[in-house]
């Protein structure tokens, strides 16, 4: 698909770990649903030479009521009028498809000081969503690695108990935005196509038998001196036990000893605990990765 060049030159200032091939694409709708929904016709912005610069369109997933507004440019087009335009055809196409609400996200790095961030103003919407990029960039110290009383840590590169880990996964991010329960079969989907090629690890922590938390990391096999922590959660009955704390410390020292010199994880804005636990560690906000989320009606 002509658009993923496009994805794939927007992400390598973004985040360049993100690395989006057909095969990825692909799995990335399947977890969205079997029902998913493309607008009929995406719009691209072309040169001369009939070589895509940009897209729009709708994307509206079978599990979730409203529909999102994708646009993407490359970076060196982002302060041109053409990603307004983009975005106004798109509103149009939201009209035909009587779609009563869309979400639109941006980052700073592709927004700010540019034509559609003034239009986006002039249409008088606020962001109802922040999410922050976070990046340890000073490895040299090792995380204090300590074991909450009567809870058993353990590594594993398999997850080998899906059910337990979708089971403790739901139920630490059920408060977050944008919150969808995940179920096992769209985890295997993301395990076999999105990080099939991935060098994964995951930190386990038991009570007794019971999984309590959960802290999985990746590094893309292109990108070795970059690991990403991609999931740390602990069910809420276990929390303020030490138990998360625990988790990233022993996450972040595999990632060292793998050869990573950075570590990346994102964070929602309002999640004010999970920002403290990762500034302890050293981990430090990537303003230009602020993902801004919107909402029109």
């Amino acid at each position: 698909m002509r658009i993923i060049a496009v994805l794939n030159e927007v992400y390598k200032d973004i985040n360049p770990i993100w690395i989006v091939n057909e095969e990825v694409f692909d799995s990335d709708m399947k977890v969205d649903g079997d029902q998913t929904i493309l607008s009929r016709d995406y719009l691209v912005a072309e040169i001369n030479k009939g070589d895509i610069i940009g897209y729009a369109g709708l994307f509206k997933s079978s599990k979730r009521d409203f529909w999102y507004l994708e646009l993407n440019m490359l970076p060196e087009f982002f302060k041109s009028e053409l990603m307004v335009e983009l975005f106004n055809s798109t509103l149009i196409l939201a009209k035909e498809q009587n779609a009563p609400e869309l979400r639109y996200v941006t980052t700073k790095y592709t927004f700010i000081d540019t034509p559609l961030h003034n239009k986006i103003k002039k249409m008088g919407l606020e962001p109802v969503n922040y999410g922050f990029w976070m990046r340890l960039d000073d490895v040299s110290s090792q995380p204090q690695l300590l074991t909450p009383i009567n809870i058993t840590l353990q590594k594993q590169e398999v997850v080998n108990d899906l059910n337990s880990y979708i089971t403790v996964r739901n139920d630490a991010f059920s408060k977050h935005f944008d919150y969808r329960p995940l179920t096992e079969e769209e985890f295997k989907t993301v395990l076999e196509g999105i990080w099939k090629d991935y060098d994964l690890e995951h930190w386990f922590a038991f009570d007794d038998d019971k999984l309590v938390g959960i802290c999985s990391s990746t590094i893309n096999p292109e990108l070795k001196h970059i690991g990403t922590i991609t999931t740390l959660g602990v069910l809420h009955a276990y929390h303020q036990r030490g138990i998360g704390s625990s988790l990233l410390g022993h996450g972040i020292q595999s990632l060292i000893e793998k050869g990573c010199s950075t570590i990346e994880l994102g964070v929602e804005a309002k999640n004010e605990k999970a920002l403290a636990l990762y500034r302890k560690y050293g981990f430090n906000r990537v303003e230009s990765r602020t993902f801004i989320t919107y909402t029109i009606k």
